[in-house]
């Protein structure tokens, strides 16, 4: 899938503060939450790809591995940019918040855990967050229409573009898929649990926690059909299908659309 470097702008202040996914409060606090682990996270991505250029280059791979890093070093920019003013606004310290997932994150620096395991954690990841980004883009989660959804959807469409490098890499190498699906049920489990845990911190600092409404939207986002969890299982559970191919699944999803939205580097 043909991939391109955007430089975006967000002018993100007037509605960050807010509710701003769905007027839903757990909804906004996850993707805030999750936003908090993209920093650091893509960092591992790119280095987990990198790590193997050397080992890819008869097989030219080397472009899709330079334009992948573009677009993860181009999420990590503004993510950092996202979680410092979601900070400023709401009073959250950065640093606490932050540091869960960094915790998370350093089994994966063990000298138990080699360089291609690593980039299996990679690739079962960039799975969960292209079809996240799937989902987002056909409107199956974010039913707003605000500046903050519009970083969520050029982040989407960017996740959806690059999703089959990591994996195609991983299967260059010859890595293990039995190795690759025990780490997907892993990492999802870990960053589920991550996630949710950041997400009540920030609910419970805006007094927002305990509401009737926030455990409502709670219930619906783990276990409603509609639920962000549920939209998400069928794609994510396709991993594990033997002749499963990231760049055709999810081809039913048109990007022309969205393309278009994201192709000046003036956003919104």
């Amino acid at each position: 899938m043909t991939m391109i470097k955007r430089d975006p702008s967000f002018e993100l202040k007037k509605h960050l503060s807010s509710n701003w996914a769905n007027d839903d409060a757990f909804l906004t606090a996850v993707l805030n939450a999750l936003s908090f682990c993209f920093p650091k996270g893509e960092k591992f991505f790119m280095k987990s790809v990198r790590a193997f250029k050397d080992d890819v280059r008869l097989k030219d791979m080397s472009e899709e591995i330079r334009m992948f890093c573009i677009q993860e070093a181009t999420h990590t920019r503004e993510h950092i940019k996202y979680n410092q003013l979601l900070c400023e606004l709401k009073g959250y310290d950065l640093e606490k918040l932050e540091s869960i997932f960094v915790k998370s994150l350093e089994k994966s620096h063990t000298d138990k855990v080699d360089n291609k395991t690593r980039l299996a954690i990679t690739t079962a990841i960039e799975h969960i967050t292209a079809t996240m980004g799937t989902n987002i883009l056909k409107g199956k989660i974010l039913k707003s229409d605000n500046p903050v959804v519009d970083m969520w959807k050029w982040h989407s469409l960017e996740e959806v573009e690059h999703k089959s490098v990591s994996h195609d890499v991983y299967k260059t190498i010859n890595g293990s898929n039995k190795v690759l699906r025990i780490v997907m049920k892993l990492a999802l489990i870990d960053l589920i649990f991550v996630i949710t845990r950041i997400a009540i911190k920030m609910l419970k600092h805006d007094k927002q926690f305990w509401k009737l409404s926030t455990f409502k939207s709670m219930f619906k986002f783990f276990f409603s059909k509609k639920g962000a969890l549920r939209v998400n299982y069928a794609d994510y559970k396709s991993f594990f299908d033997k002749d499963f191919n990231p760049e055709t699944h999810g081809s039913d999803l048109d990007l022309t659309p969205w393309k278009e939205k994201f192709s000046t580097n003036q956003f919104v």
